[in-house]
């Protein structure tokens, strides 16, 4: 005997359903956001996404969850966050974060997209980043922002380990020591200063707030970033830093600069040399012709002159692995020294 089919406008019904109580809840935490501002917020913690998963994200890109997938929750939460960009609201949040820690966000801009609306940042790297930092180890952050690496490197490190958070842009800066003091995190030490190939001064181009993650001394790698101030900020090498906070090793440098990431590492010399660290950089090819370097010139400054081998994270595993000639390289990539690559990827896997 055959069973019967269900029904076949079961999955529209269900379908229809869900919009128009998304379409309810949307209308409604708008509402409140512009006319019960403290219930608005309320409304909007009670939809903030559970704390991330520390795993890998095969294929992740920006804001995946919303773009991508179209999770109804990420959609609900969408609403809120184009209701603060459209009227102008400030709607400060705090969002779970990894190792039991919280970070605050700000509706309307590139950070709390991911953070609050999709619920994830650079799984990968973190995923990654968790394998290979110890307890005890020191780490660097250099071009911290609002701290999301700065918070989960010092929880991970733990009391016995430190990490110096180098952030120049006084906004992004007040945004980090919050995100510090928030977690008691006693481990950081805070730097306001910019890293390059030499000490001295430069202006810092400050973003307009939608995309306050690209302040660059160079001009803004896409269109659609706007600058609304300048600050002239102290510019200082890695190499002189550690001498002036005394740290005996470093193991880990993460950096992301917005395209200044040659200088940066041209100003580290001593330290990859002698503390031969763990690093994490972007690779972005738009913001480095916007500084008059390339990926090219970046890839061949570790190899040759610092001997450290490229890894890039895969878009299959979001794992790393070797990157081998005429690959793609992945927006962020680890470079190691050479004569640790296997360790380290036997660790990472």
């Amino acid at each position: 005997m055959m069973l019967a089919d269900p029904p076949r406008g079961f999955a529209k019904v269900w379908s229809d359903y869900r919009w128009k109580v998304g379409n309810y809840l949307d209308r409604l935490g708008c509402w409140l956001l512009v006319h019960a501002p403290a219930a608005g917020r309320l409304y909007a913690t009670l939809l903030s996404p559970g704390r991330p998963r520390l795993e890998r994200y095969p294929g992740w890109t920006f804001a995946a969850e919303y773009f991508i997938e179209r999770r109804w929750t990420a959609l609900r939460r969408a609403a809120l966050w184009d209701a603060a960009l459209e009227r102008k609201l400030r709607v400060p949040l705090n969002v779970p974060w990894y190792g039991a820690t919280t970070v605050g966000v700000t509706l309307g801009n590139d950070q709390s997209l991911c953070l609050y609306v999709s619920g994830s940042f650079e799984p990968n790297e973190f995923a990654f980043i968790d394998r290979v930092l110890q307890p005890g180890m020191a780490m660097v952050d250099v071009g911290a922002n609002d701290g999301l690496y700065t918070v989960f490197a010092a929880r991970r490190v733990g009391p016995s380990g430190r990490v110096l958070a180098v952030e120049p842009s006084s906004r992004e800066r007040a945004n980090l020591q919050r995100n510090v003091e928030r977690n008691s995190l006693t481990n950081v030490v805070v730097r306001p200063s910019a890293l390059g190939a030499e000490a001295g001064q430069a202006n810092l181009k400050i973003a307009h707030g939608l995309h306050a993650g690209h302040n660059t001394f160079g001009t803004f790698a896409y269109d659609d970033v706007l600058a609304v101030d300048s600050e002239l900020v102290t510019v200082e090498t890695l190499d002189d830093v550690i001498d002036r906070c005394a740290l005996p090793r470093i193991d880990f440098v993460k950096i992301d600069v917005e395209g200044a990431e040659v200088g940066v590492l041209k100003g580290a010399r001593k330290v990859l040399m002698s503390s031969r660290p763990l690093l994490l950089l972007e690779a972005n090819e738009p913001a480095l012709r916007a500084q008059d370097t390339s990926v090219d010139e970046l890839l061949a400054l570790l190899r040759s002159e610092f001997g450290y081998d490229i890894l890039v994270f895969s878009a299959e595993t979001g794992g790393v692995e070797l990157l081998k000639d005429g690959a793609a390289v992945s927006p962020n990539i680890v470079a190691v020294p050479r004569e640790r690559t296997p360790d380290v990827l036997a660790k990472a896997a």
